[in-house]
């Protein structure tokens, strides 16, 4: 199948989450989730449209660039004209035809009121600067940009895990603050999922990545309360993301 059948044909379902039902008095509390994926992986799809249409959310909050908005519209709209994307950014992963067709979807019912876009980092870039900005740059685009949404909507926000570290990550010089650490210092109780797989595979810059399987996830979907504001959502499996590749 090429890119174009893959996003017609797909279709996301929703999940039997255990828990999820404790989950939603946290969401009422603070109007916003951030939300923890490894990217590539096709049952994260899955999940955010069972968190979306379980929890009442009307607003995600997605790590992609407005440059994408056209082409998810078209997917509204049933056209899916893949002349309004650069198709290379499948590649990347970060965000998948699968999630693209749920998105589309939850906004086809009404579900989602907005569609916010929150990594404009690299919109303007400068590509000749001799000196290349900082990775933290980025995260404090992100937290900025996540802090800019008001809080009238139930919101979801999607990122990467390495943009949801809860704590500071250090590397001999090098210290990562992330961007959900960031708004956390503005917003200390904005409570966090982070996705937890027990096995399976991922898709991810090109590359097929075997995740070890973690005998200490269960077989089943599950919300595990960490702190008051960190929560774990357990995946049983991860199946690689669909890529037409010519």
């Amino acid at each position: 199948m090429n890119n174009h059948d893959i996003i017609k044909t797909f279709l996301p379902k929703q999940l039997d989450i255990r828990q999820l039902n404790s989950f939603q008095f946290t969401l009422r509390k603070s109007n916003i989730i951030v939300y923890g994926e490894i990217h590539g992986i096709k049952e994260n799809a899955d999940v955010i449209y069972t968190l979306v249409k379980k929890l009442g959310v009307k607003r995600l909050a997605i790590e992609a660039s407005p440059a994408v908005s056209n082409f998810i519209n078209s997917v509204t709209t049933g056209s899916y004209d893949f002349s309004l994307v650069d198709e290379d950014l499948f590649d990347l992963s970060v965000l998948s035809l699968e999630m693209i067709k749920t998105i589309a979807i939850l906004l086809q019912q009404n579900q989602l009121k907005e569609l916010v876009f929150i990594d404009t980092f690299f919109d303007n870039l400068d590509e000749d600067a001799i000196i290349p900005p900082s990775p933290q740059e980025r995260e404090k685009q992100l937290a900025k940009n996540i802090l800019g949404i008001d809080d009238s909507l139930p919101t979801l926000c999607i990122m990467g895990q390495w943009h949801t570290q809860p704590k500071v990550v250090t590397d001999g010089e090098t210290r990562h603050e992330s961007a959900l650490y960031r708004l956390r210092k503005t917003k200390p109780n904005v409570p966090f999922i982070h996705n937890v797989y027990r096995q399976g595979q991922l898709f991810n810059d090109g590359k097929i990545i075997e995740l070890p399987k973690n005998p200490s996830i269960p077989p089943y979907y599950e919300i595990v309360q960490k702190t008051n504001i960190d929560f774990e959502l357990h995946v049983p499996k991860a199946t690689k993301i669909s890529l037409y590749k010519k």
